[in-house]
């Protein structure tokens, strides 16, 4: 009795048998589909709590801004000391 193959299986023999540029469009399909589901999972969230989110990610980028800007100047105070 044989084994059928998985569904992972058949898709592997048949990606490995289509030219290298196929294989990479293939790739870039799934790829693709994977950004999608990412997106739907955003998009079920509710608009509070997305609201929260983005107030959260802001405050975040914000800091980041300042320290790198601090960072900056400092660097800017020591090349004009040296």
């Amino acid at each position: 009795m044989s084994a059928q193959p998985t569904l992972m299986e058949e898709i592997t023999e048949e990606i490995a048998s289509l030219s290298v540029n196929r294989q990479s469009e293939v790739l870039d399909f799934v790829l693709f589909l994977k950004q999608r589901e990412l997106e739907a999972v955003w998009d079920s969230i509710p608009d509070n709590e997305a609201y929260k989110l983005r107030e959260e990610f802001a405050a975040e980028d914000r800091q980041l801004a300042e320290n790198a800007t601090q960072d900056y100047l400092a660097q800017l105070k020591r090349e004009d000391n040296a």
